[in-house]
């Protein structure tokens, strides 16, 4: 070809290059036009029409959602109201509350005390609950504590409210004591009723003081965004509480505000630092008083839906109109160079790509086939590397029961996979439990648990590898290894079983040879369900507790445990208990301890499984708990709320338990007892009760027993009443009728002779057994014999 032909054909190929591209513009333009203007007419035309519908409707949406949440208060006062009304119907607050000796009749005043707790959990909003009883003494009770009132100004303040003409009435202002009130100012929110209810001579008041905090948080609802206010307030401007729970510049300014406007108009836009609010009021009518409630929010809170509304119709067009420019774009391109988009997808980066190496298509094509064949390759040997992981993971979630909703096949197939033939098999669970490593501080430390399991994991694999045995090892990484044998099922039970014991016989001797530890093995029935295998590791961890003390290594085969192992007798020695909580609370760490080691010795005694041992050691685990409550302890804050029981269930041998016994629980009790400034009181009492239980037939008084313990009747009867939570001739008069009781149900003696036994003269006998009792003795002993 000649150069001006050359030159020629390139200017040919030119300008059919500039045609092209211009019929491209001109196509896309067009699609481009076509494609947008529909979208920006109808994203403008619902901008501008919708826009001032949706605000109004907010406002109006606004109005309506403040009045429903201010009627779900007024009802929650309601409900108040009513609760509380209803208490002072109740029988314990009628005439014969005026009678009651809030000194000696211990039982109704704890009841009292029991309903003035209930009341104060009655309903959330009540904070404190008590009431002041005028009749026969003038006395103030709330669920802690009653006080006789003395004060003529207190007396007085109570008084006025039994003045009332109303039965129950809300009052802001409370004086518990009025000097007090009078200097502090301070005012509360309060509901009281008249009791007894329905009386035309009321005694006394219940009194119910709001928590401002919840009645402020309710009130908070009233705003139903993060900004502006709420305000709760009497129509006689005595107080007013606020949603945030402290009064702010804008509340002060919202008050003054409703109140230049007189109440006259039920919303309003106002205007605070800039900001317009819009302003909701209303009014709760509250047993004959208004409380008026005020709720303003900022206008660009209401109207914050509007501009997000208007923003997403606005980016909505702008995206719609970008979409409409590429989806133009990628449907011309596509219609225009179909065959060039093909190739340019399959050449990829076409300046790192040398298209001399390739014939035609075809032979892009095959490169690209052989690359991703050898990546195929690679990820097959990546994955035959990482199967044993997968495989032993897959294995953990079986045995820990996670696949149960796996029919049999997908499991059987999943192993297949994995490389298990699981075809004609049975299955065993052998558990393997690790002791004896506490007792080799020389040989392992603290820490060193998961290595020890991992050398032990190691000798069962080699074992059962040289043995021939198909099997998978879990290693549940609390000192305990499962082991999975996949056996051939037509092979006879019996000889199976003997195999097995062999091989765990030939594990415990290389454990005990290699690493010097303790073994406990159990192995699990035989199965032909993979479904089984959960529940055979379940069952085969659970016998591991069947060992029986003091054997060290120990096979536990659950087709030969006698049924009747599970139901041994259990012989608690509950003398030893009562002396080893005695001990402690004496402060004898030394003989506690002791008496915990000959406790668990009684325990353990031949035969015993190590699942009769802990049942045992963790029931005085208990005893020592509720001890220590009794003694004024709180074992939550003491042992930092750690769970003392899984603690306890965690050790393994009872070595272990008598160690963690001494050291977390023994010494713990005995150092907070110490540590008390009253416990020589508390060994005092103690001595005093156990020889009033000795001598309580003998003269005995509370002189003669302060002079034979070396102190003075009113340490002594003090001392007595506040650890033991009765006073010494109570409780010296309950060891006796007791006694007596006993005597007269058991035995044949006489009434002057059952007198005598207990400390009693028969005159006397006979005045304090009816005081007691409600009946003489001798009518006590027909009654009995009656029934």
């Amino acid at each position: 070809m000649s150069q001006k032909s050359k030159f020629d054909w390139l200017k040919v190929r030119k300008q059919d290059q500039g045609y092209r591209r211009s019929f491209y513009k001109k196509s896309l333009l067009m699609i481009v036009l076509i494609a947008c203007i529909p979208g920006l007419i109808t994203g403008a035309a619902i901008y501008w029409l919708t826009t001032g519908k949706i605000e109004g409707e907010l406002q109006r949406l606004h109005q309506s959602q403040i009045k429903q949440r201010a009627e779900n208060i007024d009802d929650q006062l309601a409900f108040l109201e009513l609760t509380f009304s209803h208490w002072s119907f109740d029988p314990k607050f009628d005439q014969k509350l005026k009678d009651i000796d809030f000194v000696y009749k211990y039982d109704q005043v704890q009841e009292l005390y029991r309903t003035m707790i209930v009341i104060e959990g009655s309903h959330p909003l009540i904070e404190k609950a008590e009431f002041f009883l005028n009749k026969p003494k003038p006395l103030t009770m709330n669920k802690e504590k009653y006080v006789f009132l003395q004060k003529s100004s207190e007396i007085d303040t109570y008084n006025s409210y039994l003045k009332q003409k109303k039965t129950i009435f809300w009052t802001d202002t409370f004086l518990n004591n009025a000097q007090e009130s009078n200097n502090s100012g301070k005012s509360e929110l309060m509901l009281m009723t008249k009791f007894p209810g329905g009386s035309l001579e009321p005694f006394g008041v219940l009194i119910a003081t709001i928590d401002e905090a919840k009645l402020s948080k309710l009130l908070r609802t009233l705003t139903p965004y993060d900004e502006g206010s709420s305000i709760l307030m009497s129509t006689a401007g005595n107080w007013f509480l606020t949603g945030s729970g402290k009064r702010t510049e804008l509340d002060s300014a919202l008050r003054e505000e409703y109140e230049k406007r007189e109440g006259k108009e039920s919303s309003f836009l106002f205007t605070h630092n800039k900001t317009t609010y819009s302003v909701s009021s209303g009014s709760f009518s509250r047993l004959g008083n208004t409380w008026t409630y005020l709720s303003a929010a900022p206008l660009t809170a209401i109207t914050s839906p509007v501009l997000f509304v208007s923003k997403v119709i606005l980016m909505i067009s702008l995206g719609g109109l970008l979409l409409a420019f590429l989806f133009s774009w990628l449907g011309t391109s596509r219609l225009y160079t179909p065959i060039e988009r093909l190739l340019g997808l399959l050449a990829g980066n076409k300046e790192s790509t040398d298209r001399s190496d390739h014939k035609d298509e075809f032979g892009m094509i095959e490169n690209h086939w052989l690359s991703l064949t050898s990546e195929s390759e690679s990820l097959r040997n990546t994955l035959n590397q990482q199967l044993p992981l997968v495989r032993e993971g897959y294995m953990l979630q079986l045995v820990q029961g996670y696949l149960f909703s796996y029919s049999e096949h997908d499991i059987r197939e999943r192993l297949m996979h994995f490389g298990r033939d699981t075809e004609e098999k049975s299955f065993v669970a052998i558990m393997l439990q690790i002791r004896g490593l506490s007792g080799m501080e020389g040989r392992f430390s603290s820490g060193d648990e998961e290595l020890v399991t991992f050398a032990v994991t190691n000798i069962v694999g080699e074992l059962s590898q040289n043995k021939g045995l198909e099997r998978e090892i879990v290693n549940f990484h609390d000192l305990t290894i499962g082991v999975l044998l996949m056996l051939p099922s037509d092979e006879s039970p019996k000889r199976l079983r003997m195999e097995l014991h062999g091989f765990c016989e030939e594990l415990i001797q290389a454990i005990g040879r290699t690493l010097k530890l303790q073994i406990t093995l159990s192995i699990s029935k035989q199965t032909l369900q993979i479904k089984q295998i959960p529940y055979m590791f379940e069952e085969a961890r659970h016998a591991l507790s069947y060992r029986e003390l003091p054997e060290v290594n120990q096979i536990i085969d659950l087709e030969q445990l006698n049924k009747t192992d599970s139901q041994r007798k259990f012989s608690y020695p509950f003398t030893l208990e009562k002396e080893i909580i005695h001990s402690i609370r004496m402060g004898s760490e030394d003989e506690a301890a002791e008496l915990i080691e000959q406790f668990l010795q009684e325990l353990s005694h031949e035969g015993s499984t190590e699942m009769i041992v802990r049942q045992g050691m963790l029931q005085l685990l208990g005893s020592v708990l509720n001890s220590m409550v009794q003694s004024g302890m709180n074992p939550i804050h003491i042992f930092e709320g750690a769970n003392l029981f899984d603690h306890l269930s965690m050790q393994n041998s009872p070595d272990e338990m008598l160690k963690w016994f001494k050291h977390k629980v023994i010494g713990t009790f005995v150092q907070e007892l110490i540590s008390k400034q009253d416990f020589h009181l508390k060994q005092m009492v103690e001595q005093v009760m156990l020889y009033l239980n000795e001598r309580y037939m003998t003269d005995l008084s509370l002189d003669s027993c302060a002079d034979h313990f070396g102190t003075s009747p009113y340490t002594l009867s003090r001392a007595f009443k506040q650890i033991s939570g009765i006073n010494f001739i109570d409780y010296l008069t309950n060891i006796r009728l007791a006694t007596a009781k006993q005597l007269l149900r058991e035995s044949e003696l006489k009434i002057t002779e059952v007198a005598e036994r207990v400390g009693y003269q028969q005159s006397y006998f006979n005045r304090i057994f009816k005081k007691y009792e409600g009946v003489t003795p001798s009518q006590y002993r027909d009654m009995l014999r009656e029934h």
